[in-house]
């Protein structure tokens, strides 16, 4: 007769198990998201103001003055815009520079002062156009002329 060795295994305590009605499942799952999402509002990164912003919202700008192109760049990466232009277009133009707080437009219109352009917004961007020339928006006068010069006395 051979004996054969079982090693026994200490019994396990018996696990207590609750249930939760599914009607309290229903409330605390909605409760405890709303809860998670109050929490993360305030670390939450707000929209900033884009290029619909509203015209009193002005932003600082230090950009020297040189060449006109990458000062075009460092302004849009400063304004947080998209701005479209032809580089060949403003090779060899000099901008005088822009420091201070503008709006986008405004800032934009001063550091294209005597260039030639302006800026123009399309479709959330901002895109170089030239500037009419200064005859353009001028229309000869309509009416009788007068042919001779009128002097006081």
């Amino acid at each position: 007769m051979t004996c054969q060795v079982i090693p026994l295994r200490p019994r396990r305590a018996k696990r207590r198990t609750f249930t939760v009605p599914a009607k309290s499942w229903m409330v605390a799952v909605p409760v405890a998201l709303s809860i998670g999402w109050l929490l993360a509002l305030p670390g939450m990164p707000h929209a900033q103001a884009g290029p619909t912003a509203s015209a009193e919202h002005r932003l600082d700008f230090a950009i020297s003055s040189g060449d006109l192109r990458p000062a075009l760049e460092k302004y849009a990466r400063q304004a947080g815009i998209r701005l479209s232009f032809d580089p060949a277009l403003v090779a060899g133009l000099t901008t005088p520079g822009l420091t201070g707080r503008y709006t986008i437009q405004d800032g934009l219109d001063t550091l294209l002062r005597g260039t030639g352009y302006t800026a123009a917004q399309e479709g959330g961007r901002y895109v170089l156009i030239p500037e009419p020339p200064a005859s353009a928006g001028k229309r000869p006068p309509s009416g009788p002329r007068l042919v001779g010069a009128l002097t006081p006395v």
